[in-house]
């Protein structure tokens, strides 16, 4: 990966260079102070020390917007995993740069579909105005959003707090080139609280109130009451039992699985099992008992022994 990158980078040393200057004039501070940025930018880059390439080449730009750069930076947010902002780059190159300048970076096209390829969309909507929206620990806005949220594809860890209320987190899967949409509800910590459900049998999943929330252990926030709760595991009994949930609390409830009894030990196996004992023995006697000799043709017109019937 190290060695792709490199050789790639190779690629906007050479698609930039600052306009040249008239031989009787000196070429303009900010373009010579550009130039030195950038050429710092892309000895960083080939110490892969992007963090501060990037840096380097955002100072470059304020001075002199040439569209080259704009890629620099694109392949500089690529390495650095951010690739949101590495689209937005390469996309800001796409548009500007003329022909001949994109004509040298070879694969664009394929490289701005690797780059998609990677971010997600988030659109989330919460009943709660000015609740912090963190992704993976960082926050990335406040609701209610001005737009939706462009993040890495990937699993993630999603968490929306607002004062007075109890957290909403949850893991979710941003598709990579597609759009993800949530709706998150915060409970008030003045009329609800939390529960909590275990069981000693791993994987079992559990329902509040006929949703399911998880497998074990699993933990939902409700309204303060009486909650059903429901625990299956396969290869076990359904549990069903009801928990009490206080204001502002967290109500813990454990919830053991039996195993179904074993056949043997069902009425109805033995009933039946006693049915085909007497048939069996009925149809032994019945085939085992000699009969009394039957007329018949073969001459002296009657066959001994016991008569087998097939």
């Amino acid at each position: 990966m190290k060695l792709c990158l490199r050789l790639l980078f190779c690629v906007s040393v050479v698609v930039w260079a600052p306009a040249a200057a008239h031989a009787d004039e000196a070429p303009p501070p900010t373009t010579s102070e550009a130039s030195r940025l950038k050429s710092e930018g892309d000895d960083a880059m080939q110490r892969l020390d992007y963090v501060q390439a990037l840096a380097l080449y955002d100072r470059a730009y304020s001075l002199e917007q040439n569209p080259a750069l704009l890629y620099n930076r694109g392949r500089a947010l690529q390495a650095l995993g951010r690739f949101p902002d590495a689209q937005d780059a390469l996309e800001a190159f796409d548009a500007q740069a003329p022909e001949e300048l994109k004509a040298r970076v070879p694969k664009l096209r394929e490289l701005l579909a690797e780059v998609r390829a990677k971010v997600s969309v988030l659109s989330l909507e919460a009943n709660v105005s000015g609740a912090r929206v963190l992704v993976n620990s960082r926050l990335v806005g406040t609701t209610p959003l001005g737009a939706p949220l462009r993040l890495n594809a990937g699993l993630a860890g999603l968490e929306v707090t607002a004062e007075g209320h109890h957290p909403f987190k949850q893991k979710v899967e941003l598709t990579g080139g597609g759009r993800v949409s949530l709706s998150v509800v915060l409970h008030s910590k003045s009329t609800s609280g939390v529960l909590e459900v275990r069981s000693p049998v791993a994987g079992a999943r559990v329902w509040v109130d006929g949703r399911r929330i998880g497998s074990v252990p699993a933990q939902t926030i409700v309204e303060a009451g009486s909650h059903e709760v429901v625990v299956r595991r396969e290869g076990y009994e359904d549990a069903t039992t009801r928990a009490v949930v206080r204001v502002g609390g967290t109500s813990r409830l454990d919830v053991p699985l039996r195993e179904p009894p074993g056949i043997t030990s069902r009425w109805w196996f033995w009933t039946g099992v006693g049915a085909v004992v007497l048939g069996g023995t009925a149809l032994t006697v019945a085939l085992l008992t000699e009969r009394e000799p039957e007329s018949g043709s073969i001459p002296p017109g009657q066959v001994s022994g016991p008569l087998v019937r097939f």
